[in-house]
């Protein structure tokens, strides 16, 4: 994010040292705040996928329902489902809808510091407290501007990406995280790493009509789909589609 935001100010002729107080901005908000989430894909039969998340094929994909995912958001407020965006352009004009005000608050001072005039014409003190007290309003509004990006903070990824089509359920926390009573974040292990995640309430069954639309079995899946379904009729999940991997490691 703070790149684009960087490219989208040296496109509206902001001057470096304007941009590089808000990026500096941005990179603040970076070091505050974090992304926990739910990462899910459009294709749930894509070979690359299969090899990177699922154990090298054996494993199995999940299709979610749409309406479900939707549901969760709905019954928590801090959670988002979003569309991850990789093309710049989409991500320049996302950001760029901000830019009016953030231009606005930069020519009444968002980003100078006042100076206490010359030697041969110093300010008062009375009027640099009047203009320091005009900046510090005026910057304090401008990072508040930036943050307004929040939702989608963490929604742009790199082009080289493309090709996962990623959806996330997203949830934005402060850093350091349980710094805060009443952060509720957890950690597990993984890959040899701590990984730290939330547990999210799922809405009441009612409230969506399905949870699991569709499963595939990976190219390399040893499990008969018998047994998998099977599986999902005995934790409640009926008239979930199954098939077959069509990919080949061939």
């Amino acid at each position: 994010m703070t790149s684009v935001i960087g490219k989208v100010a040296e496109d509206e002729d902001i001057n470096k040292f304007e941009r590089d107080e808000l990026t500096g901005m941005a990179g603040l908000i970076d070091k505050l705040t974090d992304c926990l989430g739910f990462c899910m894909s459009e294709d749930g039969d894509t070979l690359s996928q299969w090899r990177g998340y699922a154990d090298d094929g054996r494993g199995m994909s999940i299709g979610f329902c749409h309406e479900f995912l939707t549901a969760i958001t709905k019954s928590n407020d801090f959670i988002r489902l979003q569309k991850v965006v990789y093309n710049l352009d989409d991500q320049k004009r996302r950001v760029r809808e901000i830019f009016p005000k953030v231009k606005q608050l930069i020519s009444e001072g968002a980003v100078s510091i006042p100076s206490p005039g010359s030697y041969l014409a110093p300010k008062s003190d009375d009027q640099l407290q009047a203009e320091m007290k005009q900046y510090r309003s005026k910057n304090s509004e401008l990072f508040g501007t930036l943050t307004d990006l929040q939702s989608i903070w963490f929604s742009f990824k790199n082009p080289a990406f493309r090709e996962e089509n990623e959806w996330r359920l997203a949830m934005n926390v402060l850093k350091p995280l349980n710094i805060l009573a009443s952060d509720e974040t957890d950690y597990r292990t993984a890959d040899g790493r701590l990984v730290p995640y939330q547990r999210i309430a799922f809405p009441a069954p009612e409230s969506a009509a399905k949870v699991i639309e569709q499963v595939i079995l990976g190219p390399k899946s040893t499990t008969p789909i018998g047994v998998v379904e099977s599986f999902l009729r005995r934790n409640g999940f009926d008239n979930v589609a199954l098939s077959v991997s069509t990919a080949s490691y061939r």
